[in-house]
């Protein structure tokens, strides 16, 4: 399927997987001008990639909801709200340089209704002392400025 028609879906057939990166014949970069909700929540995936490759620590938080409600589970440690969240994520990465690089291997979308999402994403990192492959479970809702996550569960394996 043409990476347009994949991304270009305007009618969203919930409670199916109706995006799939592996569909995806080129890699997606820039949204079109009125960008589809797969599209936004597949940009907003990449950008978070980015900014981790970028060691942009708070450009990383930004696509996660700032609530006390946002809740966070990576490996079993359950952070409760951005704040928590950000100063787990500030403390744990004090040398931006050991965040390493993060490599989206496949990212799925299913749309549950018009404004929440859950989105599959199965990653590899390369950081200095170790390399993981890990998935992660995101919930995303949308909101007037945009989707955010606001439930996310991750876990990974170091070979």
């Amino acid at each position: 399927m043409p990476v347009t028609a994949l991304l270009a879906q305007n009618t969203p057939n919930y409670g199916t997987w109706g995006f799939d990166s592996h569909k995806l014949s080129t890699a997606q970069t820039a949204p079109d001008s009125d960008p589809t909700d797969y599209q936004q929540i597949y940009s907003l995936l990449i950008t978070m990639a980015n900014r981790w490759n970028a060691h942009d620590l708070d450009g990383f938080l930004n696509v996660f909801w700032n609530s006390p409600d946002l809740l966070i589970v990576v490996e079993g440690e359950q952070m409760k709200g951005w704040a928590d969240f950000s100063a787990t994520y500030h403390r744990g990465y004090v040398d931006r340089e050991v965040m390493g690089s993060l490599i989206p291997d496949r990212i799925q979308i299913q749309m549950v209704t018009s404004d929440v999402a859950v989105a599959l994403d199965w990653w590899s990192m390369q950081q200095p002392s170790r390399k993981v492959f890990g998935t992660t479970t995101a919930t995303l809702r949308k909101f007037s400025d945009g989707w955010k996550i606001v439930v996310c569960h991750t876990s990974f394996v170091e070979p």
